[in-house]
Formats: structure tokens, sequence, C-alpha cells
């Protein structure tokens, strides 16, 4: 028996550089191959040891880069800034293109509306919205054109 955090695995797949983990209380998890191999356990744990798993790998590998390459002391605050605005950038290029499924002729995501976010969650489904309103954590408020 394996735990992610404290959730229980119930069957892992793999497909080239993603595991595919659906744990037993149904819900699935997409994660490369690798960050699976370093958090997968057969003991359970909290929040804070599995970020403390996830993360731990990774900072290693940046020095040992940030060593490889000389990095200065004082370059660091900018690469770090470039690095920043690259992931920025990225994440709103996948953005851009999930949202051109909705609105074919969007330039920009400063154009989406909120037509369109509705659209998105009446796709969604009334079940997930269902859920929202009943999760204790939920701040969610609905669309007010989800109303029947």
């Amino acid at each position: 028996m394996n735990f992610i955090g404290n959730k229980k695995i119930q069957t892992v797949s793999e497909s080239g550089n993603e595991t595919v983990v659906l744990y037993e209380d149904g819900s699935q998890e997409i994660l490369s191959t690798l960050m699976y191999k370093e958090i997968v356990s057969e003991i359970a744990c909290d929040a804070t040891a599995l970020r403390e798993k996830r993360i731990t790998p990774i900072v290693s590998d940046v020095l040992k880069v940030l060593r490889n390459w000389g990095i200065k002391l004082n370059e660091l605050p900018y690469m770090s800034a470039v690095l920043n605005e690259s992931l920025k950038q990225n994440e709103l290029e996948a953005l851009k293109e999930l949202w051109i499924k909705w609105i074919p002729t969007l330039r920009s995501l400063d154009d989406v509306d909120l037509v369109s976010i509705d659209r998105v969650l009446k796709a969604k489904g009334v079940k997930e919205l269902e859920k929202a309103k009943t999760d204790a954590d939920s701040t969610i408020i609905p669309s007010p054109y989800n109303e029947k």
C-alpha cells in the first residue's frame, strides 16, 4: 500500500515521462515520473512533509546548476526575475490556448469576458457547481446565468 501525502493510492500507470495516479477516494493526479518517484511512500504524511518531499530535490538540482554555471550572487535576483517572468509568460500562453477553444478570435487574455466565463462554467456542469456550493471551504458564488 502506497501513499502520496495522506492519500492512499489505488492504481498507478506510467506513460513516457508522466505518471497517472488514481487514489482510493476516486481523485486522479498526473505527475511527472520523476516527481512521483520522489514523493511516493509506504507511509502517509501531512501536507508539510509532502511539500518538503516535492521541493527539496528540486532545490538541490537548482543549486547544482547554479554552481556548475558559476552564477554570481549579485546575478541571482536578475536570474530569478527572468525565470519568474518566463514562467508567467508560459502560463499566459497556455491559458490563451485554452481560451481560444471558447473564443476563437481571442487576441489577448484581457479580452476574456464574463459571458465566455459563464459558457465555460455551464459546460463544466451543474454537478461541479453544486459540489462547490456544498464545500465548507468554498467561496465560489456561481454565475447567475446558471440558474434555470
